[in-house]
């Protein structure tokens, strides 16, 4: 196009090229406009720096800062207002400055004329240190961020924080900025302080009706060195009345101590009761909130205590010591009477007479292999007494039980469902009259249909019996006219195994002693539910309702808005699950108010589930269940817990100032370090009088066409060129 002419005229050299010039000028300009050429300059500037303060305003903050009554909140409030000069001059050197309160959020504070409007106490429900130092820095990212100054006593009491305050401290070491930890409150190691805490206790607690409960909880002593501290274990029943049931006093010999508190109660009436374990509060406590810690107590109406006497030992006495305390509901003392040459010197022992003369210490007595010479005969006399007012008591067979054994002398003679006579005496240390025992192994067999005999489904119960593993060998027994036979050998003899009588209490006796052997070789729920019916049996349970119902809570204290999941469970007395159920349950609101709740089948268990929103409200909450089969009651069960509404910001008054000189630490690097409040002048009056200005490089970008002047020339050279080039076209005839 620059080179080719019209056909019509001829043009010279000249007006050749000068055409080709415009031309190629317009070319080169259409290009210009495409491209857009342009030009980076930088423009150096003087930056200014940014100092934020984050200011703690939980409730902890209202606890002392130093041995005096001063508080943390207004050690802080001085600081701050004997610096507010220092933080109007840091303006006037272009260092801005942003106050922030936090507990588990941050709130900017307003500056009016200098003084920074700081809220009149502090009310925060809980400190969330690393979410405070993570956000206002992230926030402050885009500006040069000189320090961070935040005053705390470094107690995170957030249960879960959005930020970990190790990760809030890295991502200042990231960015480089200083933290500056202005420590407030005494340490636990200071010396300074003085406070006892319960630090640790179960929140629920099960005991049976008689039964011992031992309240195990941790003490924390500081600055009580050999003085005096008061633990008391007080339970509150249904009515609000507190009762103190067990006290124990220590004396710490450390100004630091951590104390494990041990209290032994022993209920008498079953029901649902508020325990706690409390520390009376020592001269010079400036919190008290943390010397108690509660917790529930369910006393069951199930609570059996059983005295196991054995003499000498083998294998029947230890696996019956180990299944019949498997049972929740049944306490076991087991008393081994030796009946070694030098042990039977000291017989006959008098220790017994009162264990068995005290009618609310045991409910059944079980003896294993034990000689009537043993015990006193008057601990034999106290002994009858007691089964003849209704206490149960179960003779095993062995080489010194029975006759063998001279029960013949003893005032049990009338009580045993059996006849005894001299000749069947077993001496010691002699050869084991085997006439008066049963020396070849022999299976049992149920005469009657009874609790006893029942180890399974009432219509196999014979087959379940004739299943089980033979006994080695029992002795020989002759039972009264007056007694009732349950088990005999499984042979053509049929002699009697166990017999019973009831002479006030009942009286069991069973002639063999290797049913160990059952549960050896693989028979354990046949061997369980036998022992655990004996001993239900003896105790007059056997009549009782056998099923109850059991709300499983996975704990008692609970925060605001949890989410809640507890089972359900249904067992005979015999501690078998029950299944075939239906439930109606409730829960009852702090207010008073009442929400059905559903309970489902998960698995091989029943479960329900309480959704966050359902536990908004603080205070005592209780759930009620009732259990149906086919529309017959089966039981009813009542679980009470509470969604607590405790000033943990005020539980503990040791302040961690180890802790924020931790985090200051890590971005030591950088001029990170803890302070006191009455350093932090030294550090503003560091940043007046060196403000740290530094020099930045903006730049500044500029485009063909991006203001209006260049595109004006632009458009008026694009518009000359084709204009000219027209004009001297049309001039030379061309047009």
């Amino acid at each position: 196009m620059l080179l080719v002419g019209p056909s019509f005229v001829e043009l010279n050299r000249s007006r050749r090229i000068r055409l080709a010039g415009l031309r190629l000028g317009v070319i080169l300009l259409v290009f210009l406009a495409i491209l857009r050429p342009g030009c980076v300059e930088k423009i150096e500037k003087n930056q200014a720096a940014i100092l934020l303060f984050l200011l703690d305003s939980s409730r902890s903050m209202e606890l002392p800062h130093i041995a005096d009554d001063s508080s943390r909140w207004r050690a802080m409030v001085d600081m701050i207002r004997e610096n507010e000069s220092r933080v109007a001059k840091l303006a006037e050197n272009k260092i801005e400055t942003k106050f922030y309160t936090f507990d588990n959020g941050q709130q900017l504070l307003s500056v009016e004329d200098g003084v920074v409007n700081l809220p009149e106490k502090p009310e925060g429900i809980e400190t969330d240190i690393g979410s405070a130092l993570y956000q206002t820095s992230i926030d402050a990212r885009d500006q040069r961020l000189l320090a961070v100054v935040i005053a705390t006593d470094g107690n995170q009491n957030a249960l879960e924080p959005e930020v970990e305050m190790s990760q809030a401290a890295e991502a200042l070491e990231d960015m480089e900025v200083p933290l500056i930890a202005v420590q407030l409150g005494l340490a636990g190691d200071s010396g300074q302080l003085a406070d006892v805490a319960i630090t640790n206790f179960p929140e629920q607690l099960v005991v049976n009706k008689k039964n011992d409960l031992i309240a195990k909880a941790t003490m924390v002593t500081r600055g009580y060195v050999n003085q005096d501290v008061k633990v008391e274990l007080v339970v509150s029943d249904e009515t609000g009345v507190d009762q103190i049931v067990a006290t124990k006093v220590f004396r710490p010999a450390n100004p630091f101590e951590e104390t494990n508190v041990e209290l032994k109660y022993r209920p008498t009436e079953p029901g649902e009761f508020r325990i706690k374990v409390r520390a009376v509060p020592m001269p010079g406590e400036k919190a008290v909130r943390n010397n108690e810690l509660d917790g529930f107590l369910t006393v069951r109406d199930q609570g059996m205590r059983v005295l196991f006497v054995n003499g000498a030992l083998g294998n029947e006495q230890r696996f019956l010591r180990y299944s019949l305390p498997a049972l929740d509901f049944v306490d076991m003392d087991f008393l081994p009477i030796y009946p070694s040459e030098n042990a039977r010197r000291q017989w006959p022992l008098k220790t017994l007479e009162a264990e068995f003369r005290d009618p609310k210490k045991y409910d059944v007595f079980i003896l294993c292999n034990v000689d009537a010479t043993a015990l006193s005969s008057a601990s034999w006399d106290a002994l009858a007494e007691a089964v003849g007012a209704g206490k149960g008591l179960l003779m095993l067979g062995g080489t010194h039980s029975f006759g063998t054994g001279q029960y013949f002398k003893t005032a049990l003679a009338d009580l045993l469902p059996i006849k005894m006579d001299a000749r069947e005496r077993q001496e010691f240390d002699q050869d084991i009259r085997r006439e008066l025992h049963i020396n070849s192994p022999f299976k049992l067999k149920p005469v009657r249909n009874d609790f006893l005999t029942r180890i399974s489904d009432v219509e196999s119960y014979k087959k379940s019996w004739s299943d089980l593993p033979p006994l080695v060998g029992a002795n020989r027994i002759s039972v009264k006219e007056t007694a009732t036979v349950y088990l005999v050998s499984d042979d053509d003899a049929n002699r009697p195994i166990m017999a019973s009588a009831t002479v006030g209490g009942r009286v069991l006796v069973f002639a063999g002693d290797s049913t160990w052997r059952w549960r050896r070789l693989g028979f354990e729920a046949e061997y369980n539910r036998f022992w655990r019916q004996v001993v239900l049996w003896l105790a007059f349970w056997d009549a009782r309702n056998d099923e109850a119902v059991s709300i499983e809570l996975p704990k008692r204290r609970f925060n605001a808005k949890s989410l809640l999941k507890f089972g359900v469970v249904v067992k005979s007395i015999a501690g078998e699950v029950v299944e075939d159920v239906d439930f109606d349950a409730k829960l009852i609101l702090p207010s008073g108010e009442e929400k059905l709740i559903s309970i489902t089948k998960s698995g091989d268990s029943f479960q329900s589930v309480l959704e966050p929103e359902v536990l908004a409200e603080a205070g005592l909450y209780q759930v009620q269940v009732a259990a149906n089969r086919n529309g017959i009651a089966v039981g009813e069960s009542v679980r009470e817990f509470v969604v607590m509404d405790r000033d943990k910001e005020k539980a503990n008054p040791v302040a961690n100032p180890e802790q924020m000189k931790r985090l200051a630490d890590q971005t030591r690097e950088f001029g990170g370090r803890a302070i006191t409040p009455r350093q932090l002048s030294k550090i503003l009056d560091g940043f007046i009088d060196n403000p740290p200005m530094t020099k930045i490089e903006i730049p500044n970008r500029r485009r063909l066409g991006d203001s209006m002047p260049d595109a004006t020339i632009f458009i008026f050279i694009f518009v000359g060129l084709l204009g000219t080039e027209w004009w001297l076209r049309k001039k030379w005839g061309l047009v």
